[in-house]
């Protein structure tokens, strides 16, 4: 009775560890996508910021030759 009790016991442990490093490497999974789609919004923000800027510039030139 008592190895049967060990046997279960040490069977949830590994199952319990199994678990755990397939949630650590999901974990990871999605730390690197959301590290890639941060980058990659940052990437969309500069380029917005200086289409806006290129669109202002463009303005005024637009504006001093009328």
């Amino acid at each position: 009775m008592k190895k049967l009790f060990i046997i279960t016991i040490l069977l949830t442990l590994s199952s319990c560890m199994v678990s755990q490093k397939t949630f650590d490497d999901k974990c990871c999974k999605m730390e690197a996508q959301i590290q890639e789609l941060e980058g990659k919004a940052n990437g969309m923000e500069l380029k917005e910021q200086l289409l806006r800027q290129a669109i202002h510039d463009l303005q005024i030139k637009n504006d001093t030759i009328k």
